[in-house]
This record gives C-alpha cells, sequence and structure tokens, in this order.
C-alpha cells in the first residue's frame, strides 16, 4: 500500500500542471483519504475553512466564502433543494481526489464565487485488473459515549474482449454516528433591570434573559454506492457509465432546557455585579417556570445521479459528451413534546464562570429535576416538511489540436440543463399548558436525559425528565388527539410551499497559448462562457397592510444572460518557480429556498420571548464577483513545493440574512429573518504554503522519515463567516510499513451571521497512525479532536459582551482494519 509521500507527489503534479489556481487532496490507495470523509479532508487544505457540528465537519467555505459550486467527477451534483451536496456524504473510500478550484478557466462548470470543489471517484481503468478492496472501522465517540461500525468494499475489473475492453467498478459504504453536542447557552437578548429588585441602585444594570441547555444529539448514518462502467471498443473510442447513490438516514432527538428570566414577576436577589456594572451572577425567584421540549425526529435523504459519456478521438480533434440526470428527495418529520415545571423554583445563576471554558451555569434549590412528578405537558408540535429536486444536465466538447506553437490548443462546447426544485411543508402546534397535565399521565415512555458536558466541572445540572424518542413517535397518534390535532401527517400548508423551474444554456470558447516575452516563456489560457439562465417561481406572498394577513399566490420569472470571461497565465522562471496570474467573472445564482416567497412562523417564542419566523426574498439576485489571484510556485522536490500567492474578490450582491423586528397584526412582536443582497463588498487575502518531507543530502537518514505541511490564509474582508486568519500544521512521518500524522487546525475569530455575535477562536488537533504488516493489509487508528477544546461564542451587545454558547463537542476514536485482496 503507498503512502503520505506518493500522495503529496500526486497532488504537487496536479498542482504544478493545472492551467488554474487549484489545491488536491489524493487518496493515493484505495480508502487512503487522510480523513474520515471529504470534508474533513478539505480543512487540511490552504483557504478552506469548516464548520462542525454533530461530529462532524459540515459545511465548507473557501476564503472564508460560502457560495461553493460543487461537482462529482466534472457534473454538477446536488442535494433535494439546494444548490450544493453535503459534502460529508460521500465517505473517505469513494474519493480518489478532491480538487479545490480557486480561479477557473471557460471550459469549466462556472463555479461559486467562492470556487469549486470537485469530488472525483474511480474507474475500473484506473486499476491494472481485479482489484478488491475494504475496510471495517469501529468508532468511539466521547461524549455520546456509543461505539458504532462503518465499513466499505470496492471490487473492480478489467477485461478484454472481441468487442474491445470493458471495465466494471463497484464500490459500496456504510458508515455511522451517534452524537452529543452539549451546549451552555445565554440569551443572545440583554435586558435591564427595572423592578426585578428593590435596589434602586441596580435600575437600569444589563442581564442576559434567559439561559439554558441544549443537547443536540442523534444517530446518523449514511449508505452510499457507486458503480463505474468502462468500454473501449479502440484505442480512439471510449465510452463510461458512472452511477451514484447517497443516503442519509438520521434520528434527531435534540433537547433544550430553558429558564426564562424576562417574565414580570420575576425578583432577584444576590445581584453581584462584574467590572463595567453588567451582572455578574443573581438568584431568581418567582416569575416564569423553566420549559423543555424534546425531539424525536427523523430525516432521510436518498440522491440518484446517472451519467453516460464518450470520448471521441479523430485526429487533432478531440470530442466528448456527457448526459446526466440527477432525483433527490430530503424529507423530514419532527415531533416535539414540550414541558414545564409544574412550579417555579428559586434558580442560581453565573452568566459567566470565572474557571475552565467560563460561560453560563446555573442550579436550582431544593427541586428535583429527574422527578417525573414535577414536569407537566406543555405542548405538541407537529412538522413533516419534503424538499426534491431533479435536472437533467447534458453537454458536448470539442478539443482542438491546432499544431500552432502560438495558440496551440482550442476547445469549444456548449451545455444544458433542466433543473426542478420544490418545496412542501406541513406544520401544527398547541399549547395546552393551561390544562396542567401531569407528564407522567401521557401516553410516552419516560427517562432522564442523557448527561452530556463530559471533561467539565461546569453545570451541575445536566440531565431532566424526557420522553423516550421511540414512545414519542410510537405514540404520536395518541398525543395527536390529546392535541385535537386529526389523524396523520400534518396537511401542507400552500401558503410555504414552492415551485421552480431553472433553464440555463451555455456555450464557450477557449484557447491556450504560448510565446516567449523577453526572453521568458509565457503560457496559459483565454476565453469566454455565455450563460443565458431562466427562472421560474411559483410560491405565495403574505400581506398584513390591511390589519390581516392575505395570502397571493405568486409567479416570477426571470431571465439574464452573464458574460464570464477567465484568464490564465502561467511564467514558468525556471525549471523549479513558476508565476501564476488569473482572472475571471463569476455569478453565483441565489438558493431555491431563498426565493421562496412564503413566511415560516415558529410555534414558541424564542429566548427573548419574541416569536421568530424566516422567509425567502423572491426578488433576490443573482451574486457577481470579479476574482483575481497571483501566486509564485516554488517545486524543489518530488513531494515538496512553496507557494505564496494573493487574491481579490469584487463582489456585487452578496446574499446575507437581515433581521427585523415588527409588530404583526397577527402575531404580535414578530422577529423577521429574510435573505438581501448587499451592496458591494471586497475580499482580499494572502495566501501561503510550504510542504515537504525532509528528502535533503544533509538531514541523517532517521529525519528523511519525517515531512512537514503548513499553509495559512490571511483575509481581509468585512463579511460574515469570513475569519481574518486560518492556518494548519502537519507533522507527517513514513517509515517502511509505519505511518503517522498529527494535525493542527485554527480559524480565528468570525461573524456568525447574528448581528452583535461572533464566534472564538476554534483549534482542532487529529492524529492518525497506520500499520501494514503486509503489502495487503493496514491497521489505522484515528483520533480528532484531541484537545477537546469547546466552541465558544459571544454577544456584543454594545455595552458589554457575554457569552452565547459553549458547547462540547466530540472527540472521536477509530480502529480500522483495510484490506486489499
Amino acid at each position: 500500500m503507498t503512502g503520505s509521500r506518493d500522495s503529496l507527489t500526486t497532488a504537487r503534479n496536479i498542482k504544478r500542471n493545472a492551467d488554474e489556481v487549484v489545491d488536491v487532496v489524493v487518496a493515493e490507495d484505495i480508502g487512503k483519504l487522510p480523513d474520515s470523509n471529504a470534508s474533513e479532508s478539505l480543512a487540511r487544505v490552504t483557504g478552506v475553512q469548516v464548520e462542525r457540528g454533530g461530529g462532524e465537519a459540515a459545511r465548507v467555505l473557501v476564503r472564508g466564502l460560502p457560495d461553493v459550486s460543487t461537482t462529482y467527477n466534472g457534473r454538477d451534483i446536488f442535494t433535494a433543494e439546494g444548490r450544493g451536496v453535503a459534502l460529508q456524504d460521500f465517505p473517505a473510500a469513494s474519493v480518489a481526489a478532491l480538487e479545490v478550484f480557486k480561479s477557473s478557466s471557460a471550459w469549466r462548470l462556472e463555479s461559486g464565487i467562492a470556487g469549486l470543489i470537485n469530488v472525483r471517484s474511480r474507474r475500473p481503468f484506473d486499476f491494472d485488473g481485479l482489484e478488491i478492496a475494504g475496510s471495517v472501522r469501529g468508532t468511539y465517540a466521547t461524549q455520546s459515549e456509543r461505539y458504532d461500525p462503518n465499513g466499505d468494499i470496492l471490487v473492480s475489473n478489467r477485461w478484454t474482449t472481441p468487442v474491445g475492453e470493458v471495465g466494471a467498478l463497484v464500490n459500496l459504504s456504510y458508515t455511522s454516528l451517534r452524537y452529543l453536542d452539549s451546549v451552555r447557552w445565554d440569551s443572545g437578548v440583554v435586558g435591564t433591570i427595572a423592578d426585578q429588585t428593590a435596589d434602586p441602585a441596580l435600575a437600569g444594570v444589563r442581564f442576559p434573559d434567559a439561559v439554558g441547555v441544549f443537547y443536540g444529539a442523534g444517530d446518523r448514518w449514511r449508505p452510499s454506492a457507486n458503480i463505474a462502467l468502462q468500454w473501449r471498443p479502440s484505442d480512439d473510442l471510449e465510452f463510461y457509465f458512472d452511477g451514484l447513490y447517497q443516503g442519509y438516514r438520521g434520528e434527531i432527538y435534540d433537547r433544550q432546557f430553558i429558564t426564562p428570566l424576562y417574565a414580570e414577576g420575576t425578583r432577584f436577589e444576590n445581584v453581584v455585579l462584574r467590572p463595567g456594572g453588567d451582572v455578574q451572577s443573581l438568584t431568581a425567584a418567582d416569575g416564569l417556570r423553566p420549559e423543555q421540549f424534546q425531539s424525536a425526529a427523523f430525516g432521510k435523504t436518498d440522491t440518484w445521479q446517472y451519467a453516460i459519456g464518450g470520448v471521441y478521438t479523430a485526429g487533432p480533434a478531440e470530442w466528448s459528451f456527457d448526459l446526466a440526470r440527477t432525483d433527490t428527495t430530503y424529507t423530514n418529520s419532527i415531533h416535539n413534546l414540550d414541558t414545564a415545571f409544574a412550579s417555579t423554583p428559586i434558580a442560581d445563576i453565573d452568566f459567566d464562570v470565572p474557571r475552565e471554558d467560563g460561560g453560563l451555569e446555573f442550579s436550582f434549590r431544593d427541586f428535583d429535576t429527574a422527578n417525573p412528578a414535577n414536569f407537566i405537558y406543555r405542548g405538541l408540535f407537529d412538522r413533516r416538511f419534503q424538499g426534491r429536486g431533479d435536472d437533467v444536465q447534458a453537454r458536448i466538447d470539442l478539443k482542438l489540436d491546432t499544431g500552432s506553437s502560438l495558440f496551440p490548443e482550442t476547445r469549444f462546447g456548449v451545455r444544458y440543463v433542466d433543473r426542478n426544485a420544490s418545496y412542501e411543508n406541513g406544520e401544527r402546534y398547541l399549547n395546552q399548558e393551561d390544562r396542567r397535565i401531569p407528564l407522567a399521565d401521557m401516553p410516552v415512555e419516560l427517562t432522564l436525559a442523557p448527561e452530556g458536558f463530559n471533561g467539565s466541572d461546569v453545570q451541575t445540572m445536566r440531565t431532566w425528565v424526557v420522553p423516550t424518542y421511540d414512545s414519542l413517535r410510537d405514540n404520536i397518534e395518541q398525543l395527536r388527539a390529546i392535541a385535537g390535532f386529526a389523524p396523520g401527517d400534518p396537511p401542507v400548508i400552500p401558503e410555504q410551499a414552492f415551485e421552480a423551474n431553472e433553464k440555463a444554456w451555455t456555450g464557450y470558447g477557449q484557447t491556450d497559448f504560448a510565446f516567449t516575452l523577453f526572453g521568458l516563456p509565457v503560457e496559459g489560457d483565454a476565453g469566454l462562457r455565455i450563460v443565458a439562465t431562466e427562472v421560474a417561481v411559483d410560491g405565495t406572498t403574505r400581506d398584513t397592510a390591511g390589519g390581516a394577513e392575505v395570502f397571493t399566490p405568486v409567479q416570477r420569472t426571470s431571465r439574464y444572460t452573464d458574460l464570464l470571461p477567465s484568464l490564465n497565465v502561467k511564467f514558468p522562471l525556471s525549471d523549479a518557480v513558476q508565476l501564476r496570474l488569473a482572472a475571471n467573472q463569476t455569478r453565483t445564482r441565489p438558493a431555491f429556498g431563498q426565493l421562496n416567497p412564503g413566511l415560516f412562523v415558529s410555534p414558541n417564542p424564542d429566548s427573548s420571548g419574541l416569536r421568530t419566523a424566516s422567509g425567502g426574498n423572491i426578488d433576490l439576485q443573482p451574486i457577481k464577483s470579479a476574482n483575481y489571484d497571483a501566486t509564485v510556485e516554488y517545486y524543489f522536490s518530488d513531494s515538496g513545493w512553496a507557494t505564496l500567492g494573493v487574491f481579490r474578490r469584487e463582489i456585487d450582491g452578496f446574499i446575507v440574512n437581515e433581521t427585523v423586528d415588527v409588530v404583526d397584526p397577527v402575531y404580535g412582536d414578530l422577529r423577521i429573518t429574510r435573505p438581501q443582497n448587499l451592496d458591494a463588498a471586497v475580499l482580499q487575502g494572502v495566501e501561503a504554503a510550504f510542504t515537504t518531507f525532509l528528502d535533503y543530502e544533509f538531514a541523517p537518514g532517521w529525519a528523511r522519515h519525517f515531512g512537514l505541511q503548513l499553509n495559512g490564509t490571511a483575509i481581509d474582508g468585512d463579511l460574515q463567516f469570513v475569519s481574518k486568519y486560518s492556518y494548519n500544521v502537519v507533522g507527517m512521518y513514513e517509515n517502511g510499513p509505519f505511518n503517522a500524522r498529527l494535525a493542527y487546525n485554527v480559524r480565528t475569530k468570525y461573524g456568525n451571521g447574528v448581528a452583535g455575535e461572533y464566534v472564538d477562536d476554534v483549534k482542532r488537533l487529529d492524529f492518525s497512525a497506520s500499520y501494514s504488516p503486509t503489502q495487503r493489509v493496514t491497521i489505522a487508528f484515528d483520533a480528532s479532536n484531541l484537545l477537546g477544546e469547546p466552541f465558544r461564542s459571544f454577544f456584543d451587545y454594545g455595552d458589554g459582551v457575554y457569552p452565547r454558547d459553549v458547547r462540547r463537542e466530540e472527540t472521536l476514536y477509530s480502529l480500522a482494519l483495510r484490506f486489499r485482496l
């Protein structure tokens, strides 16, 4: 089995020879991507940042921007009604390479303003003959304290037949994880002391108006499969078939505990102030009782993509085509049982404890949270929603060897896409707290919430009485009857549903060039991609101008044409050094859900006591960006290189969520969030990377087994989710059958999309090691998030800062056996 050194050599060659600015993660051998899934591996790439939760890396950002296009073997792929695909749905075993394109060429599928990530799978002609390889893996999560199985198998072969060479590959994978994220939180709304205390000196002092604990817990598993067929009837003709299935299944049993401090009649005692004059700690009595909810949700995704294509070479011309069909559906049913304390106990609250990682700590006096008699039923939330998407995409490309030294190669091509997206939602909620039904009398089985915050001594109140997941789902019809709901799933709410159709016609032309300028060789490509788009959206708007809500069906069709020029230039300054310049324009369409004009109103107030609502904006415009890159690249060994680059993005119409508070005639005080286009914004920065094994003549023999990867990005730009700095430090060791890697990743402070809130530095340390007792067997050990430092966010309310969330995330340990027959 090959190792890290070979993977780096392959990645180096791809990067050096590419026309665009690109970084690559290569699985040099089957199942040997550096991490457990695609999104985790991308966190090691220069300029790439990830957001984590639920025991895995989730959303991927390139240079701080979330608008990344995703492709699978060069063709568009997406989930449900969304624009992109969850990269964590690609297990390591199914991936041959991850290619992060930060600039683009005219022939390549149009990228997002952040770039394009292509997931490249394996095909049978990648191997010499019969290949059977796979792995079995066990994973232990330290917060949920659960063991979970994972496995994969790949079988590939190729044959010489009377009709030509034929190959077939099948790859099956199954991953699973039971996870627990434990959050201690202060409200993002800061109140003011008025009549809660008799001490006039405390009037006007600020405090978070609610506190609580949230457990994000679930059982997640992902079955996936891909099949590839290849047929080469002659040396100049080849056909292929790609089939991909991605599945997601998730039992989500989130639970929340809220202690409100904003209600009338609440009394404060033992108020302690911190420097600056706001509240450090207090004792709260009377007022509104604490409340809870227990979720029993089940989500399911099925994504299928089929593609046929071929390549035909006739003299200097190479023709290729690809025809693909994607069909994807996501459904989710959510049953939340709301509960409350039967009385209001005295609560001792410290909003920011001066130990460990700070943040909230609270407890109750003389109140047993493990006694079902202390809880009553409060209400039932019942929801089912479904997002669907499908498309047909087709392309024809011509690559022509011109025989000219000035313009050695030209490309032309056309592409057509017909895409549908739809979303429907049914939900209902009834608050029945006034009936004061004892929780023990409800048709559910009761238990204690599993305790979180493993590894921390803060927050002793960690468990309370909750209904079990299975009993909530098994007895949902009885619960619906108590709430007075009709049997069966909630009916679809027409004013929240939408349908969209998008057609795009694309044509491009591109030419490579090569010449000498002042004695220096110059090579590159220049091209123009023309994309005509037609988007039709059917939805419903809500109007309250007359004092009542009026729903009006709306249809909106927009048409626009984009001219997207691109230029990539390389200056080979020596055999080892090259200068690369790139300029291109991109256009990113809004997500279909962002165009939905419907309004979704939450069944419960948030921690501030306000009802919240969210919706889309049918008038959103595409995001446009002019992109510029310049890099100097030094390739000093087979597995070593150093790069230094600068980049600039001039963005027009960046989409952000805007929140406004309104007085709604139906719901009263309502906090509404909808997406809006911003005016022009600029994001620019510097990237640097250094990678090598110590293969130098001056290095002693033992040192040549060690390698080092360093990369960092500094970004200047006033956009949400953008960290000013991020960097990776990776140490590698490779000596015969033994390999090891220690990776440290840092992402500095960034805004989380909510006004006044930001996330503190995020730091991760991961370790992996493997030993191959034979050429065909490897034993591997992985450990992620070894530091276990919690995720911390803060709320700056203008006169001071309070912690917002302190979240304990999973540390994962896994042991695997990989084999190759």
